[in-house]
């Protein structure tokens, strides 16, 4: 089904609608090797959803303001409990723990008030700047856990800062303020460790940032075992323009996507264009080599990049998701379901056969020798699948299946 061109066949429709939200979805995170689906809304509710009965297991108030994202990305563990992490327009970010989200006291909804945050940390949510998160160990043995926030400047929306939750400490602070009136606000954020990194001490991040001028920032940030912390810009790109399609709208940058095996990036604005960044793996001083295509209609909300790299998805104003091969950037298939604006975008993870089998087997854990072969033979069937859910502004999530 491809873009631009009336589909020859029959028209693929989702597999499945979750609905429950009562207010804009604005986040989509898949958690657990696929079993679980978290969703946050424009009022501050997570809702976390169980992919097999596709029935919520709980939903909360986890903000007093509207969620910007709400995320299992790194799923890291802290005294062996999960965590998730979501930021909300109130001004904060929350890390929860992970059981405690999925049980709750007995996990029913009525016990979703008791929920707490097991850490917070006050930000800037001003220009509607999503977080990104990472997990390390450091200390003796490595003993310790460090959970690294990069977020906007709590004062300055066109700086950056990066946080240690797990004390509370700043690491780096105003990163880029000297170019505020340049580049505007920070609108995008991505937080990459350094591919093949084997040394703990020094460790080197990267920071992808796309800011409000149509602008793409490729930050390094060492953190020294003496806890002193070097940051260099490698390279700055524009390639969104800064007029928008409306009078009263900007082509500043709505979704940034970095794939897993960190070779490349793309971006996505207030124009129609999407733009491919693909990075010299040898050298990420060197500028990237850019790709970029376009669509018909101006507006792309959020960009995900499955897993494998092979494909990513966008999510439009005009309410289509299009799916695109990464390598060519050419339209696979446009998915018409919405009938409002599309906002966010999650991909399953593909995961191996080894983690598929261990994800089955997990479910009739201790191992039932009456359990029927055929069941986990559907629970291996199940975690297979390629999923790609939607929501937006109609309150509701597509659930597709793709190839």
């Amino acid at each position: 089904y491809k873009d631009r061109q009336a589909p020859t066949e029959t028209v693929p429709t989702p597999v499945y609608i979750f609905r429950g939200h009562e207010e804009q979805i604005n986040s989509l995170q898949f958690a657990e090797d696929n079993s679980f689906l978290v969703s946050g809304d424009a009022g501050g509710i997570i809702m976390i959803w169980d992919m097999k009965t596709k029935r919520s297991v709980i939903r909360f108030k986890a903000h007093n303001d509207g969620i910007l994202r709400a995320t299992d990305d790194v799923t890291f563990v802290i005294n062996v409990i999960l965590c998730e992490g979501s930021h909300g327009r109130d001004n904060f970010i929350h890390i929860w723990k992970h059981n405690q989200l999925l049980q709750g006291s007995n996990g029913t909804r009525e016990d979703a008030s008791s929920l707490k945050p097991e850490k917070s940390l006050p930000v800037n949510s001003l220009n509607f700047c999503k977080f990104d998160i990472r997990y390390r160990k450091s200390g003796v043995d490595e003993e310790q856990e460090e959970i690294l926030v990069v977020i906007p400047n709590v004062t300055e929306s066109s700086a950056i800062d990066i946080w240690n939750l797990s004390d509370q400490r700043i690491i780096a602070s105003s990163i880029g303020l000297d170019q505020k009136q340049e580049r505007g606000y920070c609108m995008a954020l991505r937080l990459i460790q350094y591919p093949n990194n084997q040394d703990p001490q020094p460790i080197n991040y990267l920071i992808l940032a796309a800011y409000e001028n149509g602008g793409m920032v490729l930050w390094s940030v060492t953190l020294g075992s003496d806890e002193r912390t070097v940051v260099d810009q490698l390279w700055s790109r524009k390639e969104h323009s800064e007029s928008g399609p409306y009078e009263s709208i900007s082509n500043c940058p709505l979704g940034l996507d970095v794939s897993v095996d960190k070779k490349f990036a793309i971006s996505t604005a207030g124009d129609n264009k999407i733009v491919k960044y693909i990075f010299d793996e040898e050298n990420y001083h060197a500028e990237p080599l850019i790709k970029s295509t376009t669509v018909k209609y101006a507006g792309i909300a959020d960009v995900k990049i499955r897993s494998d790299g092979k494909i990513f998805a966008t999510a439009g104003w005009d309410a289509k998701i299009r799916v695109f091969s990464s390598k060519s950037l050419k339209p696979l298939a446009i998915l018409q379901y919405h009938r409002e604006s599309v906002y966010a975008l999650a991909f399953s993870l593909i995961l191996g056969q080894d983690a598929i089998k261990q994800s089955a087997t997990f479910e009739n854990e201790p191992k039932d020798k009456n359990v029927d072969d055929r069941i986990v033979q559907e629970q291996r069937q199940q975690f297979a699948k390629h999923y790609l859910v939607g929501s937006g502004k109609d309150h509701r999530i597509s659930l597709w299946e793709i190839y």
